[in-house]
């Protein structure tokens, strides 16, 4: 446990150093002022639920990507697994620091306009899940390329079923069903709805579907990412 502290301890000077949560905390104010100006509107909810998804997920998905294309890029990656840190300890850490960042920019967003007038659990577990998820899918897919750009384009249309076709199904643009459900980051959506707007949730179904994804998406990060870039 101590090692793993000490992991996440340098998770966050490199997310620093790198400009990573600069450039988070940048993303968010730009969406802050996004909401600041439709305050007033009756639309002001699902225009916040919808940025609110958006914004851990970017952080997750592109930011982690980011984070590790620098750290080969000057070699830190390569001297990391020089030291006895084991592969778990490094994907934990990674992704619970880009987390954090992630659940506290969520807060940023809502608590400008909603105060503390919100389901701060639901609507935490859901933001945190989000990020976790993002994060963990973005590992897996930066193992296709060799550098950020190559990422994004290879991850536009992965990011597009993703993340938004959840959302459309939350907007009522298209309808699912219970198929939505197939999607992993619907349980992470619902939570979002349900602590903004009071919406009517299946608890159970949720929960069960971010307990399900999370392990599954860690466990083909892991596989995938130690396979291809670390024992290469």
């Amino acid at each position: 446990m101590k090692r793993f502290i000490t992991q996440l301890k340098w998770e966050f000077i490199l997310l620093q150093k790198n400009s990573i949560i600069a450039i988070s905390f940048g993303v968010t104010f730009l969406y802050g002022i996004l909401l600041y100006f439709f305050r007033d509107s009756d639309a002001i909810d699902p225009l916040l639920v919808s940025l609110i998804l958006n914004d851990p997920s970017v952080i997750g998905y592109f930011f982690i990507a980011l984070a590790i294309y620098t750290e080969m890029k000057h070699d830190i990656l390569a001297a990391i697994f020089t030291t006895p840190i084991n592969i778990h300890t490094f994907l934990l850490s990674k992704t619970i620091s880009l987390s954090i960042v992630g659940v506290i920019c969520s807060l940023g967003l809502i608590i400008p306009l909603k105060g503390l007038d919100f389901g701060i659990l639901s609507f935490t577990v859901g933001a945190t899940s989000i990020c976790v998820l993002s994060t963990l899918l973005g590992l897996y897919m930066l193992t296709f390329a060799n550098e950020f750009l190559k990422f994004a384009m290879l991850s536009f249309p992965v990011f597009i079923v993703f993340v938004n076709i959840p959302l459309l199904e939350f907007l009522d643009v298209i309808d699912l069903g219970f198929f939505a459900y197939l999607f992993p980051i619907q349980g992470s959506l619902d939570l979002l709805s349900t602590s903004i707007q009071e919406t009517q949730i299946n608890y159970w179904l949720v929960y069960t579907s971010i307990l399900v994804a999370i392990p599954l998406f860690y466990w083909l990060a892991y596989r995938r990412f130690s396979t291809k870039v670390i024992h290469k």
